[in-house]
């Protein structure tokens, strides 16, 4: 994938399904923004969930996803993982919450790993600080039997207007089951640039 539109995967929602199956950005190996990215045009209307995984085994690298809209809407979820497991996501940008819309709301996440074991995040930038998140959303939930899930030199960037901006959020039974592992990971807030501590 080389600077194209990724088919109707930034205007429309897109499950990837199948097993072993690799998307790999040709693009300089930035840590944020890459150019292989995966957005909505300027007029697609909101909608919530945005790139979803459901497939064991696969690899993504040097990809960017970036959820936001020109108007946009509650709850929006950047990429979600749901009983998808052994996934390696390797020097990504998950960036969600692109937009004002989705950045006041609580339901909001960049990263929702859902019931799916043993995923691998590494050199990885997970959320964005260009827009004010005004809300107890998440840069990313685990909700309902996730586990062994790992962070490794990950980036977690924030800007926010309220205190209870969640860099990690566990939800339902079992979201921590065994460990989520942060190994040599930055959660920065731009206080310096008008954050709220």
């Amino acid at each position: 994938m080389a600077g194209h539109k990724f088919g109707a995967a930034g205007n429309a929602a897109f499950t990837w399904a199948k097993d072993a199956t690799h998307l790999v950005g040709v693009c300089s190996p930035a840590l944020m923004s890459q150019r292989a990215r995966i957005a909505p045009t300027s007029t697609t209307t909101a909608f919530a969930n945005f790139f979803t995984v459901t497939g064991d085994g696969c690899l993504f690298q040097n990809i960017q996803w970036f959820d936001g809209f020109g108007t946009g809407t509650t709850s929006q979820i950047a990429v979600t993982l749901t009983g998808a497991h052994r996934n390696v996501f390797r020097n990504c940008h998950i960036a969600g919450m692109g937009d004002a819309a989705s950045a006041q709301s609580a339901g909001s996440r960049s990263l929702k790993i859902s019931a799916s074991d043993e995923n691998v995040f590494e050199d990885c930038t997970i959320g964005l600080d260009t827009v004010t998140r005004t809300q107890a959303n998440a840069s990313v939930e685990f909700a309902s039997g996730s586990a062994r899930n790992v962070f490794r030199n990950c980036l977690f960037p924030f800007q926010g207007s309220a205190a209870g901006v969640l860099g990690v959020l566990g939800t339902g039974a079992a979201c921590m089951d065994r460990f989520q592992m942060f190994d040599n990971c930055s959660f920065i807030n731009g206080i310096a640039s008008t954050s709220t501590v």
